[in-house]
């Protein structure tokens, strides 16, 4: 066993070539699997994978049970990003070894890189509960879980655990990005001062520093920033997108000419391109990189074939939804010609809109992803993905999988005042939606319109901090508590809905309501080149002429209403 021991210390000495050698005249034959293992674990410090893998697999196969090949066949497949195999042998430790915390972590990690949300935290938490001794990180890392999923709110209660274990500057800017992205401007410069404090070179923080500005309103400042660094992807990004928004479309197509190639292999860049070529109208192109959506990447059925336009004529195909409520109105008219070359289709949607829906279409069954989770398909598509096979259809004039509700038509045409004009208003979306703050409106920059005399309902269900206490000061008749399928007859019995670009704007125009859009300076991309396909027939469209200035929409809403009102008095 001495000869082991030697092997052991030369690996240590990073005297590999001394080990190999040592490996190769080892001749107990009980030990070919200790022997196996050195050399997988020799081959993978000199950087040759596929030795590594070969001798690794030997030692696992002689024996089953050691753990020490599982070990170091997973940090192998780490390196080759073969996540798959990551989380198979990730298993195999936690099967062999239950009692070795350790092994909780590096499963919870494995899923994490799976995409298994809810795996992911069990093990991560499991890791927790069993006082893992890198607790911090497991908190952070749980916390970034958060973040991807778009939801800073829950992890910057992670992150918080984590930093008592230890403040440094990974999890406190971390704490910085999720306050940012919460837009609570006190604790970002709270935490902003921390960050510098710690270090102010450090990269992450140059990179909130940026996203930190650009939340105090500083534009300049976070372009200056942004450009110093340009050489990491991130920051180009971000700039790219920023040139966007702002309304600096010339800055912002000579640096995407300049730099996409740098960046041509970074889901953001891809994503972000994508919608840039839909918006354009270069859907040939445009549908390809929108493929690399944040949303696309789910938990969601994952063991069914994704669909990509073969026949399915005798096939079943599920459709679900894996954006927002928006894209499940405008877009499950797509669903329609589907029904027509598949014989059994069947829809997916967030629980709380399953009843806005049709039930009578034939080959088409419509339930929430839950009622579906364990129910077999030949294929599935996502609703994002099934556009593009469809967006050249021809459908009829507002042709919608939208249903009637007979009964709650009746129920709003008799409580809803006659007296004046009677105008839905929605000025802001979910905080945490997309393109968000550019697309909601601060309450305070709509107030003139309050003025006029009309009957306003305010129809989204959440109101943001920011506008509380203007919230409470206009005489606004407040219908947020109401589920979709009661808002949808509150449409229908107004005289005219006037929203920002929300969930509600697609479902009033869907109905065939009379509309007004508050779109911001750039908007969604349906709102381009898509939107000269597939208009509603019933939207005016209101568009910011500045970037972060109302006053045009607000003056031309003004006026347009102020006719509205005396139109309907004479």
């Amino acid at each position: 066993m001495s000869n082991l021991k030697e092997i052991v210390e030369k690996i240590k000495n990073k005297d590999l070539g001394g080990a190999l050698k040592l490996c190769e005249i080892y001749n107990d034959k009980n030990n070919q699997h200790i022997i196996s293992n050195f050399k997988g674990v020799i081959y993978l410090i000199k950087g040759d994978l596929e030795l590594s893998e070969k001798n690794l697999l030997k030692s696992n196969e002689l024996e089953p049970k050691f753990e020490d090949p599982i070990k170091n066949l997973y940090s192998l497949f780490l390196k080759k990003k073969h996540f798959k195999k990551v989380l198979f042998y990730a298993k195999q430790l936690v099967q062999i070894n239950s009692t070795n915390n350790e092994y909780n972590y590096h499963l919870a990690y494995a899923h994490e890189l799976n995409h298994n949300f809810i795996e992911t935290l069990e093990y991560y938490n499991k890791y927790i509960s069993l006082d893992g001794r890198n607790k911090k990180q497991a908190y952070n890392n749980i916390g970034c879980l958060y973040l991807q999923r778009n939801n800073p709110g829950a992890a910057k209660d992670f992150f918080l655990k984590g930093i008592k274990f230890g403040e440094d500057k990974i999890i406190t800017n971390n704490l910085l990005k999720s306050y940012i992205l919460l837009r609570d401007k006190e604790n970002s410069d709270i935490y902003f001062k921390k960050a510098e404090r710690i270090d102010k070179d450090f990269i992450e923080f140059k990179y909130n520093k940026a996203k930190y500005y650009i939340l105090k309103d500083q534009t300049q400042k976070a372009i200056e920033i942004l450009k110093e660094n340009i050489n990491a992807s991130q920051f180009l990004i971000t700039l790219l997108i920023l040139y966007s928004n702002v309304g600096r479309n010339e800055e912002c197509d000579r640096l995407l000419d300049q730099s996409k190639n740098k960046v041509i292999n970074e889901p953001e860049f891809l994503n972000y391109y994508g919608l840039k070529l839909l918006y354009e109208g270069n859907f040939k192109e445009g549908w390809k990189y929108y493929e690399y959506r944040n949303s696309k990447i789910t938990d969601f059925f994952k063991d069914i074939s994704e669909w990509t336009g073969e026949k399915i004529d005798n096939k079943s195909i599920l459709v679900f939804n894996e954006q927002g409520i928006g894209d499940s109105i405008q877009f499950s008219k797509f669903i329609i010609p589907l029904t027509k070359i598949a014989q059994n289709v069947t829809f997916a949607v967030q629980s709380n809109i399953q009843n806005i829906f049709r039930n009578d279409i034939k080959n088409l069954s419509i339930g929430t992803i839950k009622d579906f989770k364990n129910k077999k398909f030949d294929f599935k598509i996502a609703l994002g993905s099934l556009i593009k096979f469809f967006f050249k259809e021809n459908f009829e004039k507002n042709e919608t999988l939208l249903q009637a509700n007979k009964n709650n038509d009746l129920k709003w045409n008799k409580k809803i005042s006659k007296n004046k004009l009677n105008v839905g208003i929605v000025w802001s979306g979910s905080f945490n939606g997309a393109n968000e703050p550019y697309r909601s409106i601060p309450l305070k920059s709509l107030k003139k319109i309050f003025s006029l005399n009309a009957n306003f309902y305010c129809l989204q269900s959440e109101i943001w901090d920011r506008d509380k206490s203007d919230f409470m000061s206009l005489n606004l008749i407040d219908y947020s508590k109401y589920k979709l399928d009661e808002v949808s007859s509150i449409i229908k019995n107004l005289d005219l809905v006037i929203t920002s670009d929300t969930s509600i704007l697609h479902l009033s125009a869907s109905l065939n309501k009379e509309t007004w859009a508050m779109l911001a300076l750039h908007p969604d991309w349906r709102w381009g080149e898509f939107n000269k396909i597939y208009p509603y027939s019933n939207l005016k469209i209101f568009k910011q002429e500045s970037f972060n200035d109302w006053s045009n929409v607000e003056n031309q809403i003004y006026n347009n209403l102020e006719k509205k009102i005396l139109s309907k008095n004479n």
